[in-house]
């Protein structure tokens, strides 16, 4: 490519609309079933696709995907990659590695403690119950929509009480970080980052 190419090419970049790149558990579809629900002309939501479930090929395959794409935060794109930490010790040893993987390339590593349903729970109400296992709190969500099984859009369900749930979210990630935990990590139990995700998305969509 000739240097005016690549000069044009790259303002066509600096022009174009920031893209939130977010890559998820090949295998679950329940996060991008949900967050799909932000995507609008002003905000545009990309996921990696493919099936990686650990968090280490998980990474990786993200890394492949925002080259091919082009996306880069230098342009105002934003990174996730979501994973559950499922209090499973010998994952964590994954996600500490995918963490630092995520640092060296510009992605922002969100974790839910012990899966991403806990986000869906704290629209109903703060509770920093511990909680045993992933499935645990599947059922406990499932007390609150008796419908519920893995995958399903819940969206409009839940879509009224988002700021509830950022402000429950945040209260949880501040009660375990008094408590001496670090994010991130399967000890923080429960938590989860995703209001993060929800914020950068919500501002871009009330941005214009």
């Amino acid at each position: 490519m000739g240097r005016l190419e690549q000069r044009k090419r790259n303002c066509n970049q600096r022009q174009r609309k920031s893209i939130v790149a977010i890559g998820c558990e090949g295998k679950n579809k329940t996060e991008t079933n949900y967050l799909k629900n932000f995507s609008s002309r002003e905000c545009i939501i990309k996921f990696s696709t493919g099936n990686h479930t650990d968090p280490v090929g998980m990474a990786k395959e993200l890394i492949n995907y925002i080259n091919e794409e082009d996306i880069k935060t230098e342009y105002g794109d934003k990174i996730y990659l979501l994973i559950d930490t499922d209090i499973n010790k010998k994952k964590q040893e994954q996600i500490d590695k995918a963490k630092s993987i995520c640092e060296k390339n510009g992605i922002e590593l969100i974790t839910s403690t012990p899966t991403f349903e806990y986000w869906y729970i704290l629209h109903y109400g703060y509770t920093a119950k511990v909680y045993k296992s992933s499935r645990q709190a599947k059922d406990e969500l499932k007390m609150k929509i008796p419908d519920y099984f893995e995958g399903m859009d819940i969206y409009n369900n839940i879509s009224d009480k988002t700021d509830i749930a950022i402000a429950n979210a945040k209260k949880v990630e501040k009660y375990q970080i008094s408590n001496g935990q670090s994010i991130d990590r399967e000890d923080a139990n429960p938590h989860t980052s995703v209001y993060k995700i929800v914020e950068e998305l919500k501002r871009r969509n009330n941005s214009q």
